[in-house]
């Protein structure tokens, strides 16, 4: 019940480059803007692929467990978190405040 492929695509509207999974597999998603111009939409992201693959798994997991809706409704979900002295309300999903590899945001 985790991460188990990986597989790259490229978006075909406006949307920015994300991750999502299908069944087992994680997506990687270009924007179509940055595979037009020959960019990389995740060249900042290689510090986060831990968390980032860890998340997804997270929700394949609940997926299997409790069904699509569950699974889906974690991102939705906001926490506040203290960040360098200053308080932000954020959702689950927010890995740049993430104090580990889990994928998930956890108040402090």
């Amino acid at each position: 019940m985790a991460i188990n492929d990986f597989a790259l695509a490229c978006a075909i509207d406006n949307s920015p480059g994300y991750f999502t999974y299908d069944d087992q597999t994680m997506l990687i998603i270009q924007s179509a803007q940055d595979a037009k111009a020959g960019q990389s939409s995740f060249s900042y992201i290689e510090p986060f692929m831990d968390a980032l693959v860890s998340h997804e798994a997270i929700h394949v997991a609940i997926k299997k467990l409790e069904g699509d809706d569950a699974s889906e409704s974690l991102d939705d979900i906001e926490v506040i978190v203290e960040h360098n002295g200053r308080r932000f309300q954020v959702t689950l999903n927010n890995i740049l405040f993430a104090s580990d590899n889990s994928g998930l945001v956890m108040p402090y």
